[in-house]
């Protein structure tokens, strides 16, 4: 039999998964949640695999228990993420920079002919 959660209640979970809008956990009692990804911190999260990976471990608060049971979790009180937080703010400007060169116009440049031949595609199926 399965343990009741409640609301505010930390537990430790297991990521199962990853998706691009959060992380599957399980309870050591098979209980399903997750993590969604405005709930791994409060500044933005890009990407989930950035901070969490398959077969981690983490502590999580309990949100809500949806009539089927399964939880939906925070890490935004977790010590460990509030610390990943807080270096994330004492990035130099050069780091920054660097983080944000991947997203530059090189990659805008890249996609344009795709962009451009999906919309002519598009056009002519009308």
């Amino acid at each position: 039999m399965t343990k009741k959660y409640r609301k505010n209640q930390f537990v430790k979970v297991k990521v199962t998964g990853i998706q691009p809008y959060g992380a599957f956990v399980r309870t050591p009692d098979n209980q399903e949640g997750l993590i969604h990804i405005s709930e791994v911190m409060n500044d933005y999260v890009h990407n989930v695999s950035q901070y969490l990976s398959k077969g981690q471990v983490v502590k999580a608060k309990v949100i809500s228990v949806g009539p089927d049971g399964k939880l939906n979790l925070t890490l935004k009180e977790n010590e460990y993420f509030k610390n990943e937080e807080k270096k994330k703010d004492k990035r130099s400007i050069i780091e920054q920079i660097r983080a944000s060169e991947e997203y530059g116009f090189e990659s805008l440049r890249q996609k344009m002919p795709q962009w451009i031949q999906e919309a002519k595609m598009r056009m002519q199926d009308k």
